[in-house]
């Protein structure tokens, strides 16, 4: 059995970018594990730092258990996340727990820097967890070194741009049209912010921003039936898997672009 490991910067980050991705790979029989680098403890305007960390932890871990996942909160600050050897330690303890087949980061050019430096640590993470002497734990106990790096692709960044607002194409284009019900009521389960946003455009606008998102991306299909999907790229740099992995357990709900 494959299994998957989704690392992003804060809870809802996998929801809004890679979860149908996740959910049509869980239906094809793979274990599935989301982190995220933060709890998000900055996301609110009302609740302190300690009473929206624990809010959003239970939102995070209510919509993987809708997906039949595992979670992860790594604890790190909002807006802080940062390349370093403690947090590649964590990561790499977190990697030699879950040991991925394939895992799903930010795009390395998205817009704000926790999704930006979550992506590197990661990466760099995958790559010192086959090296014996980096030592790293996990929930406290020594971390059984992996016998192989996972293959990496990285999601759309926000709004498919990157930090100077130009188009970026993806490599892999996934439909996700027949779960984009459920990949909504994962994204719902994050009410704290949903309701925040709510308050600020008096609509629905989490949500309604999420399908747009997804729309834009299935136009790269030209199929009239496909109208939700999420694109990736591939890591491609010296040493990590080249093989491609979503054809194979996914078929033709994967389209490769040009």
């Amino acid at each position: 059995m494959s299994t998957v490991l989704a690392v992003m910067a804060h809870p809802d980050d996998v929801e809004l970018l890679c979860a149908g991705t996740l959910i049509l790979l869980k239906k094809a029989g793979w274990d599935v594990h989301i982190a995220t680098m933060t709890a998000g403890d900055l996301g609110s305007m009302k609740h302190s730092r300690a009473e929206i960390s624990k809010i959003r932890r239970k939102e995070a871990a209510a919509s993987a258990k809708l997906l039949g996942a595992g979670y992860t909160c790594l604890g790190f600050d909002d807006l802080t996340v940062a390349y370093g050897e403690d947090s590649k330690r964590v990561v790499t303890g977190l990697l030699r727990h879950v040991r991925p087949d394939l895992m799903i980061l930010h795009s390395p050019d998205c817009y704000m820097a926790d999704h930006t430096e979550s992506a590197r640590i990661a990466r760099e993470a995958a790559f010192a967890s086959t090296i014996p002497n980096w030592k790293a734990t996990f929930n406290g106990k020594p971390a059984r070194v992996c016998g192989k790096m996972p293959a990496i692709l990285y999601a759309d960044p926000v709004d498919q741009v990157d930090h100077l607002g130009r188009r970026v194409p993806a490599r892999y284009v996934v439909d996700i049209t027949s779960v984009i019900d459920q990949k909504e009521k994962m994204l719902a389960s994050h009410a704290s912010q949903r309701s925040w946003l709510q308050e600020q455009h008096g609509e629905d606008e989490y949500l309604h921003w999420m399908k747009r998102h997804g729309a834009d991306r299935a136009a790269d299909f030209a199929t009239p039936s496909v109208k939700y999907a999420e694109g990736y790229r591939p890591h491609l740099g010296s040493g990590f898997p080249k093989q491609e992995m979503l054809t194979p357990a996914l078929g033709d709900k994967v389209k490769t672009m040009g």
